[in-house]
């Protein structure tokens, strides 16, 4: 449908530098860099549409030339096309820093806490924060999104702290462990934190927000807590979750398969087809409402759980899912009853 906004995810490697004992895109067996040739025909699939456009994998930074070549095109196309980024930021030079600037590419850093928890997680954390330095030493805001484990769960708040710190970071998103890719294959390395834990730890991280603006007038905004204050003062929210949740995602592996979801790219019966073979099945994920969500609260704006999230996890009924638990206590807290 014409002007219909889509996201595509563009996997431009498979390949990674770091080895996360957590990481979901370990799943993909074949480690291989996407040819511009993939790349454009996913461009030119969703040409009559809004576009948002992706950039991950693997570490897409290993596949830097692509990028560059990607929005080259899309602008000498005239698409409607809007660019960003998820990275674990250990690629960034003053060379790349200042191409994202000029393709004007949002960038999201991948962060699970101070130095001390981020390197026994993930690694490379000194070169994460020179990236991070980098960004900021020519304007470049970034996000930081953490991974939530029993790992790093408790040392959360010191992580708006180091946000404040960095001085180019503006706020944090919390990813909660999905059990996929490395975290199912070495169950013994991580673990995912206990529904009391989270729910202490976003507390704790917004009292820090609220004494560090206090301090200084600047704010490190908290991603679940602002989507729940737009949630709570918006009349007509939308109920999906994500673009997934309304059969608007599109993966692309570097070899042209295309899925909803990234967690979702070991499953068949979420297979889309192939970009280079010019015809895609859109799916919508399933809008998942486990029985304890009818009782709730906030029932009526709450967007529910990640729904490949929740299928990975086998979330769907049972225990309230570490989903729910952050949403509502998000909900809990701008409301004033948490």
């Amino acid at each position: 449908m014409a002007n219909e906004s889509v996201l595509i995810v563009l996997w431009t490697t498979s390949r990674c530098n770091l080895n996360c004992r957590y990481c979901y895109a370990a799943a993909s067996k074949r480690k291989e860099d996407m040819a511009f040739e993939t790349a454009k025909a996913a461009l030119d699939y969703f040409a009559d549409r809004r576009i948002k456009v992706q950039f991950a994998g693997g570490e897409p930074l290993l596949n830097v030339d692509l990028i560059g070549r990607v929005v080259g095109y899309a602008k000498s196309e005239h698409l409607d096309a809007s660019f960003q980024m998820q990275t674990n930021g250990t690629l960034i030079t003053p060379e790349i820093a200042a191409g994202i600037r000029k393709m004007k590419i949002v960038v999201g850093v991948s962060l699970d806490g101070t130095p001390q928890i981020n390197e026994r997680l993930r690694g490379k954390t000194r070169e994460v924060i020179v990236g991070i330095q980098l960004l900021g030493q020519l304007g470049i805001k970034t996000n930081i999104n953490a991974v939530v484990t029993a790992q790093n769960v408790t040392e959360l708040p010191e992580l708006v702290d180091f946000a404040f710190y960095l001085g180019n970071v503006p706020g944090i998103g919390l990813d909660i462990l999905r059990e996929a890719g490395n975290a199912k294959t070495n169950p013994g390395l991580v673990s995912p934190a206990s529904p009391a834990q989270l729910a202490a730890a976003l507390k704790a991280m917004q009292k820090k927000s609220a004494e560090l603006f206090k301090l200084s007038g600047r704010r490190i905004r908290l991603r679940e807590i602002e989507e729940a204050r737009k949630r709570l003062s918006c009349s007509s929210c939308s109920g999906d979750y994500c673009y997934a949740s309304g059969g608007r995602s599109f993966v692309v592996l570097p070899n042209g398969a295309v899925y909803p979801c990234g967690s979702l790219i070991d499953r068949p019966d979420y297979f889309m087809g192939n970009v280079k073979a010019g015809k895609i099945k859109p799916i919508a994920l399933p809008k998942i409402v486990p029985d304890y969500c009818n009782d709730c609260t906030y029932f009526s704006v709450c967007s529910r759980g990640c729904p490949s999230r929740m299928m990975v996890n086998h979330a769907e009924q049972g225990e309230r899912s570490l989903d729910c638990v952050l949403k509502k206590t998000a909900f809990e807290i701008v409301t004033g009853n948490g």
